[in-house]
């Protein structure tokens, strides 16, 4: 099943807003005209959603349906005060009555025979689907990362931009007399200027394009203890899944599972299986790592994972289990067993572990993950009452103890259970093709007005001074 990323609903949205902006037409028809007004609603509503999204904290509808008077900006600091007024701007916009609204499939579902219209509705599914997206992705560095959070804003600012330039026209008409009209300080112009500004900004700090592959989490089936196969590994690009379903295994089950039956999270044999063999393959994705200036920068990430395995290591290879027990997943051993033969074929070989870089940050991903499965699970069983490790050294004169907390051992996979997950390259603009064409357009449509400002500056005098011929 193929799904539609954030940039790619983006860039469909742009498409549209640019076509309305330079056909400059509306409808007559009465029906056009209801389902151009609703799709107009759910494309502010689309823009609305995304600025939650990205950390501004009101939520639709705010108190009283509309927001409170807003005070004209001012120069000195507006930089800092962008996102609030971007917010306050989107909030601001002529809105329908709530007992004029309709279900969104009302409207959106049926194709229009205007063009005009199917633009609007074009802009309202795109907008929503692309602001959906960011609502329900898995990960979410927008929301944290200021590089990631100016990327989305400046798509926000000039969406909004062009729903004003749309708006003007439509009050031109008087299409939107019906709507309410929230008092607001900013008039047209100054709001456009807001708006500009926050692009021009956002393309001087936005340096992360994390939004533009995001995509909706998908519904997934519980993980299975049974049936799920090990995944085999025949080329270098098959590590990052086999990396993956073995991080699905080393997930420790919780009490309330239903299949949890007080058993071992895993066994002193497994435990020092999987530490050695990932020490191994991060030693070995580090030297893949840095073969290429693309993907050098993850070299650093596989080898702290090695640090830390490699100390965890002589740690663990005393540990015993009290009563023998079978190991509650073999498919660890078997998984494990798979990745540390195929990367060892592939050196006894000469095929070298060539990715590119979005292959080895999934790949990174995915280690990630094991290693912190793997210290979460071994440091729950060491620490639970019912424990079924122990310390087995000779050191201990009184025999085998239980590993406790604040030892060195607790210590060491606490490190690795910490250890933050890979951080997203930094990226620059990817080449937004019609984002880029809809704020050109905007650049060239001037805001409708009666006489066109001078440029030159009021208090200057008719005369120079100089004399009169």
């Amino acid at each position: 099943m193929t799904v539609s990323t954030y940039g790619e609903h983006a860039e469909n949205a742009a498409q549209a807003l640019n076509a309305l902006i330079r056909d400059d037409a509306i409808p007559a028809d009465e029906h056009a005209v209801d389902q151009l007004l609703h799709c107009r609603e759910a494309v502010v509503d689309a823009l609305r959603q995304r600025l939650y999204d990205v950390g501004q904290d009101t939520w639709y509808p705010p108190p009283d349906h509309l927001p409170s008077r807003t005070p004209k900006p001012m120069l000195a600091g507006l930089d800092e005060k962008l996102a609030t007024l971007v917010d306050n701007i989107a909030f601001a916009l002529p809105s329908l009555t709530l007992d004029e609204r309709r279900p969104h499939s009302d409207y959106l579902t049926p194709a229009s025979q205007d063009p005009t219209v199917e633009s609007w509705r074009t802009a309202a599914i795109e907008l929503l689907s692309a602001s959906h997206t960011l609502s329900a992705a898995e990960e979410q560095p927008w929301r944290t990362d200021p590089g990631a959070g100016w990327w989305v804003m400046r798509d926000v600012a000039v969406a909004l931009e062009a729903v004003l330039v749309l708006d003007s026209r439509l009050e031109e008409v008087g299409l939107l007399t019906e709507h309410q009209h929230p008092e607001f300080a900013m008039g047209l112009d100054e709001k456009r200027m807001v708006l500009s500004q926050t692009a021009r900004v956002a393309a001087w700090h936005a340096t992360s394009a994390a939004a533009e592959e995001a995509t909706p989490r998908l519904p997934q089936a519980p993980a299975s203890t049974v049936v799920e196969p090990v995944s085999l590994v025949s080329a270098p690009t098959d590590l990052a899944a086999a990396q993956q379903r073995l991080g699905r295994f080393l997930r420790p089950m919780m009490a309330s599972d239903a299949f949890y039956a007080d058993e071992p999270e895993i066994t002193a044999d497994s435990a020092r299986q999987v530490t050695a063999s990932q020490l191994y393959l991060c030693r070995a994705f580090a030297a893949a790592a840095r073969q290429s200036p693309k993907t050098s920068m993850f070299a650093a990430f596989f080898a702290d994972r090695a640090e830390v395995l490699e100390e965890l290591q002589p740690q663990i290879s005393h540990l015993a289990d009290v009563t023998p027990a079978q190991e509650p997943n073999m498919r660890r051993f078997w998984q494990q067993s798979e990745l540390t033969t195929a990367v060892a074929r592939m050196e006894d070989q000469g095929v070298p572990i060539r990715l590119q870089p979005t292959q080895m940050a999934e790949l990174a991903k995915a280690t990630h993950e094991v290693t912190h499965n793997l210290g979460k699970s071994l440091r729950r069983e060491l620490l639970r009452t019912k424990s079924n490790l122990i310390d087995a050294h000779p050191r201990h004169r009184d025999g085998p103890v239980r590993v406790g907390r604040r030892s060195r051992l607790e210590a060491t996979l606490t490190d690795l259970v910490n250890m933050p997950a890979p951080s997203e390259p930094a990226a620059r603009f990817s080449n937004p093709l019609q984002r880029a064409a809809l704020q050109q357009s905007l650049n060239l449509t001037p805001t409708t007005s009666a006489r066109p400002p001078t440029p030159f500056p009021a208090a200057r005098s008719a005369t120079y001074g100089a004399p009169a011929l």
